[in-house]
């Protein structure tokens, strides 16, 4: 065979295919998940909390005004706006303290704004700067003379309006309460995320690899001992390989030993269950699999929630990170390393293994002869084992 019908073969298109597919995958769903930033902020949530009474509604509704968020919430209380919060289902508080005014009056008062940092890099330096910039707005606002017109709204008259502007100037500070504290570093808050693709990369890679192993032993075997094979091994890995992965994030970030063993405890569950979830894909279409496979690898990476918040994804990857594994455990890792809510992302996990356990059951019900071949040439069963072997 000279080389250039080498090159034709269809074991070297098939790699040309795959690796064309590959380029233009991670290119395309790269650049539009994160075409959203910055514009995607406005799709974050914010409650603003008025504790200051009557003389704080005139400032509430001038903050609400020019928030540049699409959801605002202003009827709730500060504990509900933390358990929110802390939820992730909002991604900042803005607190209008007791005595804003009176203090603001006497020449000094302050903003507190409640940021969880047990979350995504994007959203914790995103409301930082939303957090710095309505400071510096409203500070700007008294230099502008706008308050004059809060306080008219509250029948203060002109001489007192005009007595309260001038002493004013940068009179208010903001005041920053970090909720479940972080190390601000990279590598610490993308950890969970990149234990999560680690874990799930793996997964794929495993089930690629027992999908074939699989096949080569049905004439051997039979189907069911062969699928029990492969998933006996699936499971034996599961428990190995991410130990590897947590001694590696030991070496690199400083974790307690107590939150390495659950977190090694959770990549386990991840592992399996993403084991069985990429497995429904290769065996059903076997190695035209890898192609879904590889898509939902990479749209992950985004729709993960590792490096933005869900509000913000594109309907694509919102989509995706309601069906696929990642997401869950990275806000489980999140949880468990940082604090936050754990258990109803690990009812989702369960979730998305028992349907994909039932699904690689049914497909081995139904695509495969029940038993092995007995009249098979033996010399063919010989190669197929030694194959398999």
């Amino acid at each position: 065979m000279n080389l250039a019908k080498f090159l034709k073969n269809k074991g070297v298109l098939y790699a040309v295919i795959l690796a064309i597919f590959y380029q233009t995958a991670m290119v395309g769903l790269y650049i539009y998940g994160y075409h959203v930033l910055p514009g995607g902020v406005d799709e974050l949530s914010v409650n603003v909390v008025n504790l200051d009474g009557s003389q704080g509604e005139a400032i509430q509704q001038e903050l609400t005004a020019n928030l540049p968020f699409k959801k605002i919430t202003t009827g709730q209380s500060l504990e509900q706006s933390k358990e929110a919060l802390d939820n992730r289902s909002i991604q900042m508080v803005i607190v209008i303290p007791q005595n804003f005014f009176s203090n603001l009056a006497c020449g000094k008062s302050e903003f507190d704004f409640y940021i969880n940092q047990s979350n995504t890099m994007t959203t914790t330096t995103t409301m930082t700067a939303v957090a710095q910039s309505i400071t510096d707005n409203f500070n700007k606002a008294i230099g502008q003379k706008k308050l004059a017109e809060i306080l008219g709204s509250m029948n203060v008259n002109s001489e007192q309006q005009q007595a309260i502007t001038a002493q004013l100037q940068n009179s208010v500070v903001q005041k920053n309460v970090y909720t479940h504290t972080a190390p601000q570093s990279m590598d610490y808050i993308m950890a969970p995320s990149f234990l999560s693709i680690g874990t799930y990369a793996s997964s794929m890679v495993v089930a690629i690899v027992l999908m074939n192993i699989f096949l080569a032993f049905i004439p051997i075997v039979g189907k069911r001992k062969a699928f029990l094979y492969i998933e006996a091994a699936g499971c034996v890995i599961s428990v190995l390989t991410p130990l590897f992965g947590i001694i590696m994030a030991r070496i690199l970030i400083s974790v307690s030993l107590q939150k390495l063993l659950i977190l090694y405890l959770q990549q386990v569950f991840m592992q399996i269950t993403a084991f069985q979830f990429t497995l429904v894909f290769s065996l059903l279409l076997g190695q035209n699999g890898i192609f879904i496979n590889i898509f939902l690898m990479l749209a992950q990476t985004i729709a993960g929630g590792g490096t933005m918040p869900l509000q913000m994804m594109p309907d694509l990857f919102k989509t995706i990170s309601c069906i696929t594994p990642m997401y869950p455990n990275t806000q489980i890792d999140f949880g468990l390393m940082y604090g936050g809510p754990i258990s109803d992302y690990e009812l989702r996990l369960v979730t998305i293994l028992v349907i994909s356990s039932l699904a690689l059951l049914f497909i081995i019900w139904r695509k495969w002869p029940q038993q092995v071949n007995d009249n098979q040439p033996k010399t063919n069963k010989a190669i197929i084992q030694s194959t398999a072997e």
